[in-house]
């Protein structure tokens, strides 16, 4: 982009938009413009300057196994997404969920998909008919019968069983020291001698994630729930950053969303942004009104967020920071600014301009005026006497 054409003079203070750098070489500028320069009744355009600016823009972008706006990690951590048995939906655009590979389920894909399914590929079938099978990645197949069969299958009855009469919750099984006998061995899920056997509850073995809760169901029954502010399957829990999601419901153009912790996270305005309101956003701060960077003789706009326009007043001329008005007022200020370079040391030829050009230099112009100070003038009147 291009600053404002206006005189060369001026240009050398004029600075580019916020997130801009100014590229042009020299102090100046490019000489490539023409201003229009108003005086009294009637507009000058005369010959002018302006500087080329330049925006970089930075592209954010999520390391790999990170998701969302605040790039978080993925189920399974970001070393090894989706626990290596999927594929995350990463990226600033993703949305943090496995797709995961066939045979694997859950959050994070670290189960079977299938209760059927063992072995660390979720590809070797559990073939128990009457029993229990140890399935799941760190399964191993093994079938832990039912009452009354037995077999690596669980296939074969044991007539015999009739008349062990085991109690309730423990089934008749050939004896772990002597597989010609019969005993009572308590149900899977349940524990004690076979004679009295009381279920197990799996809750108090921490069997779901740190950040869930556990419900017990009944004997082999529970579920794990994540608690308020996470996600996930109860196995596998994750934070819920509800800035990932619709940026936290605050308004981008005004507004970021920052995360508090896991459900939680509020809306805060963006620099040059002030007065937040709950579904509408932050308002512009108006530079303006609260710091004019603008010359007492310019008009200031805030024309964006953070960024002004100062325009000198019509009969001003200048880069709004600085405005000059006609050559008898602005001697008249470098005569009288306190601690000036000119203070007091012009108001011999300022009475003399009076008496002979006050209206042409008040009204016409713009002009170039070389003038003695009153040092000069009395030594030039000590020259003419000697």
């Amino acid at each position: 982009m291009r600053t404002e054409c206006q005189s060369c003079s001026f240009n050398f203070g004029i600075k580019c938009p916020d997130g801009y750098t100014k590229v042009t070489n020299g102090s100046i500028g490019v000489r490539d413009c023409r201003y229009t320069f108003e005086v009294r009744s009637y507009s000058l355009s005369l010959p002018g300057c302006r500087h080329i600016c330049r925006k970089t823009y930075l592209q954010p972008q999520c390391c790999p196994g990170h998701w969302g706006p605040d790039c978080m990690e993925c189920p399974g951590g970001a070393s090894s997404p989706c626990s290596g048995r999927g594929s995350c939906a990463e990226g600033m655009g993703g949305n943090g969920s496995c797709s995961c590979q066939k045979g694997f389920g859950g959050t994070a894909c670290e189960t079977c998909a299938d209760d059927n399914l063992f072995g660390p590929s979720c590809s070797a079938v559990c073939g128990c008919v009457h029993g229990v099978c140890n399935s799941g990645i760190a399964g191993n197949g093994t079938c832990e019968c039912h009452s009354a069969y037995t077999g690596p299958h669980c296939d074969k009855p044991i007539p015999e069983c009739a008349a062990l009469l085991c109690p309730e919750h423990s089934r008749c099984s050939p004896s772990s020291e002597d597989e010609t006998k019969l005993e009572c061995k308590c149900l899977p899920n349940y524990k004690g001698d076979g004679k009295f056997c009381e279920p197990i509850n799996p809750c108090l073995q921490n069997i779901c994630h740190p950040h869930a809760h556990c419900t017990y169901l009944g004997p082999n029954r529970h579920s794990c729930t994540c608690q308020e502010g996470y996600r996930g399957d109860g196995h596998v829990c994750l934070p819920v950053d509800p800035c990932q999601t619709n940026f936290g419901n605050c308004p981008t153009k005004s507004t970021v969303c920052i995360y508090d912790g896991p459900g939680q996270s509020h809306c805060e305005c963006k620099k040059h942004y002030h007065n937040f309101k709950p579904g509408v956003g932050c308002s512009v701060t108006d530079i303006c009104a609260s710091n004019n960077p603008c010359h007492r003789n310019a008009h200031c706009t805030t024309i964006a967020p953070g960024q002004t326009k100062c325009t000198c007043r019509r009969g001003y001329v200048g880069d709004g920071s600085t405005c000059y008005g006609n050559i008898m007022e602005r001697l008249r200020e470098l005569n009288t600014e306190p601690r000036g370079t000119w203070q007091g040391r012009l108001t011999s030829f300022i009475s003399l301009l009076d008496k002979a050009y006050a209206w042409p230099l008040s009204n016409l112009g713009p002009f170039t005026v070389l003038l003695p100070t009153d040092e000069g003038l009395r030594g030039l009147s000590n020259a003419r006497t000697s």
